[in-house]
């Protein structure tokens, strides 16, 4: 049974690797192709190039659940819902799992 589960592990792991995604901290698996793709065409020019910060903070140690917060709120000069539905469940998930 071990060597089972050690091989559904193993699998799971390659194939995550081969998609382009991998497990977040809360486990479910993120897009990162997509991510960064969503990241750079919204949110790089504010966020910084490495998520440091620029015009709009560092994203260093935010979850996912506080990114769509801020995404659907539009703190400070951030406009509210710059990315919607997917694209903000993609980028939210990135950015808990890049910073």
């Amino acid at each position: 049974m071990k060597k089972l589960l050690m091989a559904i592990a193993g699998s799971t792991l390659l194939l995550a690797a081969c998609s382009g995604e991998e497990a977040g901290e809360s486990g479910e698996t993120v897009d990162t192709a997509a991510g960064e793709e969503v990241y750079t065409a919204s949110c790089l020019s504010c966020h910084g190039d490495n998520m440091e910060g620029a015009s709009g903070p560092a994203l260093e140690g935010y979850t996912a659940d506080e990114v769509l917060s801020a995404i659907e709120e539009g703190p400070g000069a951030m406009p509210a819902n710059i990315v919607e539905g997917e694209d903000a469940q993609i980028v939210a998930a990135y950015v808990e799992d890049e910073s």
